[in-house]
């Protein structure tokens, strides 16, 4: 059915979703910062390199925007179990962060999770405002100095003696609500020395779960690729509790009563997909299979989103040129 184009895929989505999440369940989205500001530049990042390499924290979209725009996507997909602020870089940048949470669970019920590189966790108020989600999930994948930089590559007034000191500190108020996420990387993290440095790292931090994860979808340094079967063995024997997420997503998409192409694009900007998922988000809507897929063809066709490949299988991320594509 014709009708109003979507916005330009350059355009960035304050909220989206929801989308299946190995440790969220079914979790929406939310953006407190523009595509790609962030701390880091890390080698395996899935919104691409690093645009605005920063740490200075501000706001960046007024709270108002931000909870308004959650507030839409939860009246769509009321079967949420998450609200989870993610970014398009680094959440913690933006100085409203716990104004968003807070203005979000005063109209919500459900429970909200911070995903966060933790670099910043030790700065002026970010401790006590990320002490308000029901889950704070620290990239932890590096215990010395130089995996830190080789892998993160950070802003260079961050330095691993400084991320280590407010990992430190928010654990040993907060290790109740701290899920530690070590992003395992072939040839950077994944050597017996790195896992057993990393597994006495997490035991002295002694988060609530720890999750090893692996860059299964198009990162921004193409030639990154995922551990080995071993080394993911190996880890799992090295790092107490560690819980194996490296294996892909098998989740369906969920169903949700908005405009589905415009749902895709809005997961895309952030959340690259797999064809079947990408295909599950436009089937869940009414359409065929057939017709989906063709409906997918045509939004690659006019830039709405960009097919990368990865491991042999197709990825869709949203397009970085203004695009328009008709309503389903």
């Amino acid at each position: 059915m014709a009708g109003e184009g979507v916005r330009a895929p350059c355009e960035q989505a304050l909220a989206f979703g929801p989308v299946p999440s190995r440790r969220l369940g079914m979790s929406v989205g939310v953006n407190v910062v523009p595509r790609k500001v962030c701390s880091y530049n890390c080698v395996y990042c899935q919104l691409g390199r690093t645009t605005g390499l920063t740490t200075e924290r501000r706001v960046y979209t007024p709270t108002e925007d931000i909870v308004r725009a959650v507030e839409e996507k939860l009246a769509l997909a009321p079967h949420t179990d998450y609200v989870t602020v993610i970014g398009d870089g680094e959440p913690t940048l933006a100085s409203n962060l716990g104004e968003v949470r807070a203005s979000v669970a005063a109209g919500w019920s459900g429970r909200t999770a911070l995903l966060t590189n933790g670099s910043l966790l030790g700065t002026g108020t970010v401790m006590s405002e990320a002490a308000g989600f029901d889950a704070v999930l620290p990239t932890v994948s590096a215990a010395d100095p130089a995996t830190f930089r080789r892998l993160h590559r950070p802003h260079s007034s961050i330095t691993f003696e400084g991320y280590m000191a407010g990992l430190r500190a928010f654990c040993s108020e907060h290790a109740d609500i701290t899920w530690a996420e070590v992003m395992l990387v072939r040839g950077f993290n994944d050597s017996p020395g790195s896992l057993r440095s990393i597994g006495a790292l997490i035991s002295e931090l002694g988060p609530a779960e720890t999750h090893l994860t692996a860059p299964l979808r198009p990162p921004s340094v193409t030639s990154v690729q995922p551990p080995t079967r071993e080394a993911v063995e190996l880890a799992l024997r090295e790092i107490p509790g560690a819980v194996d997420f490296t294996h892909p997503e098998t989740s369906e998409m969920p169903e949700s009563r908005a405009d589905p192409v415009q749902h895709l694009v809005d997961i895309t900007g952030t959340h690259p997909l797999r064809r079947s998922q990408a295909i599950d988000v436009l089937v869940n809507s009414g359409m065929s299979e057939r017709e989906a897929s063709e409906r997918l063809h045509s939004l690659v066709q006019s830039g709405a989103l960009v097919r990368l490949d990865r491991q042999a299988e197709p990825f869709y991320v949203r397009g970085r040129k203004a695009a328009r594509a008709q309503h389903v």
